[in-house]
């Protein structure tokens, strides 16, 4: 029995990401982000940084907090295992969980590991500008500054040492090479993974209430395709991005005018 937990920043391809992986025979079904658990991870990394101002008047050492929330998390984590069916492997996904990533690790007792998206960010923040349009909210260079520095925030567990043998993370961009698949099974030990059976397992037909939530894309439920579906981010926009997730881009490929590098 072990764990897998999917990231990256959102609107970066986790949903696809997860449904590939869940295509494995050992692997659970695909099912709706664990983002009830997520407070309970969130809670153990506010705990560690207010040790000595807060937490340390309830605890009498770090262990014992990472204990009395480990309890609590494994109660939620064996709580969707069941749900899932017992798979052998449970495979579990929320965006917003990605930047807690050591957190997760500290507290969970099963075998876990980690499987980060990233994508050019271009792309993520022009896809988190049509959720805003979606939702009757417009975007301006005060909100791309903040989802941009969330961007590189959400990839900073990538190098952390206490993560390391832990964390395979690849580009969006690459998906569908099968030599990204190979390294996917490699990975997770799960030979079955098969992108002709994407979203095929407990499959149904979105509802119209799922396709009228704002961040429903209509690549889900379909083939991979790694296309892109919107017209380039604002240059305005642009230029914010670039100067925040430079060091990154440059790390993965991803050219200041939107363009990729092949690998």
């Amino acid at each position: 029995m072990k764990a897998i937990f999917v990231g990256g920043a959102p609107r970066s391809g986790t949903s696809v990401t997860h449904a590939l992986l869940c295509t494995a025979p050992a692997c659970n079904d695909y099912h709706p982000e664990i983002s009830f658990v997520r407070p309970l991870f969130e809670s153990y990394a506010v705990g560690m940084e207010h040790w000595g101002a807060h937490t340390s008047q309830f605890f009498k050492v770090p262990e014992h907090l990472r204990q009395h929330l480990s309890k609590l998390v494994m109660q939620s984590m064996s709580l969707i295992w069941r749900v899932q069916k017992q798979p052998k492997v449970l495979c579990v996904k929320d965006p917003l969980l990605t930047p807690n990533f050591a957190a997760v690790k500290a507290l969970m007792e099963w075998p876990t590991q980690f499987v980060t998206v990233l994508r050019h960010p271009h792309d993520v923040i022009r896809s988190q500008q049509e959720v805003y349009t979606r939702s009757g909210v417009k975007m301006g260079a005060v909100e791309v500054y903040r989802l941009a520095t969330e961007y590189v925030l959400s990839y900073a567990h990538v190098d952390d040492p206490d993560l390391a043998g832990s964390v395979f993370h690849f580009r969006y961009e690459d998906l569908n090479q099968e030599w990204l698949i190979d390294q996917l099974r490699a990975f997770t030990g799960m030979g079955g993974i098969n992108p002709a059976e994407i979203w095929n397992k407990g499959k149904h037909e979105p509802s119209e209430k799922e396709r009228a939530n704002p961040f429903f894309s209509p690549k889900y439920h379909g083939a991979i395709d790694t296309s892109r579906r919107f017209e380039p981010l604002d240059p305005q926009f642009q230029k914010i991005v670039n100067e925040i997730c430079a060091p990154l881009m440059e790390r993965c490929g991803y050219k200041s005018d939107g363009s990729v590098e092949a690998w």
